[in-house]
């Protein structure tokens, strides 16, 4: 019973030994950390002497990598793949600084870049999340500031949120805000330029021209209709 015991005990040990010694094959140490001479917060990696992988300042922050620390693979694949994440992140991070987006051209935007479908989907949710993506934000800043600069009707504006990927819900809640009496005064200044090219040609031209570009800028039919009616009156009392 005793050899038995002993005979266990070895095998054990051999096992543990076998183990420890594929560990090490399959592990390495960090000998040298270096910032890249480009002047990016990127640092080289090596591992045994050799250099291996480069990663983000953030990046080496977050594993807390430093020299003598013992890197298996399945720590340096985590490692690589926070990386992955991290280019995905800086990269949407740059894409959203140079002006507003909503998250599906942004998504739209780092799939473009190749990046894995899955960091895109991982990042553009924490962006979300975080405020740095805010799709119904974006939609009621798009139609005042759209409104202000080109005088836009609610079906054209929501044609274009529709077009950024907003949501139908989120689209209908931003023109929702849309007081009638604002549109109509907006569709009349829009009118009225238009109407001073057109007024010296017959009212027939007239009513055909100045409806088409009406509707072309998003307003309504009926409203049309209205305007074009009081355009008529003030057309034949000039002629």
């Amino acid at each position: 019973m005793e050899r038995q015991r002993k005979r266990l005990r070895i095998q054990k040990a051999s096992k543990e030994t076998k183990a420890s010694e594929r560990y090490m094959e399959e592990s390495g140490v960090i000998t040298r950390i270096e910032r890249q001479k480009s002047g990016a917060p990127r640092y080289n990696i090596h591992i045994d002497g050799t250099y291996r992988f480069a990663v983000h300042e953030d990046v080496l922050v977050k594993w807390s990598l430093s020299k003598g620390m013992i890197v298996d693979t399945e720590k340096m694949e985590s490692i690589l793949q926070e990386e992955e994440r991290n280019k995905v992140r800086q990269t949407a991070f740059r894409y959203v600084g140079y002006k507003p987006r909503t998250l599906q051209e942004t998504k739209r935007f780092l799939s473009g870049k190749g990046f894995a479908e899955e960091y895109v989907i991982q990042v553009v949710a924490d962006m979300e999340t975080k405020g740095y993506l805010d799709d119904r934000l974006f939609a009621g800043n798009w139609v005042e500031e759209r409104r202000r600069t080109k005088g836009y009707g609610v079906a054209v504006l929501r044609q274009e949120l529709l077009r950024k990927g907003i949501s139908p819900t989120c689209v209908e809640e931003a023109v929702s805000r849309i007081e009638e009496e604002d549109e109509v005064a907006i569709a009349r200044t829009t009118a009225e330029k238009r109407y001073r090219r057109l007024a010296d040609q017959p009212w027939q031209v007239v009513e055909r021209r100045l409806g088409q570009y009406l509707i072309r800028r998003g307003f309504s039919s009926s409203l049309v209709r209205r305007l074009l009616a009081d355009f008529r009156k003030r057309h034949q009392e000039g002629e």
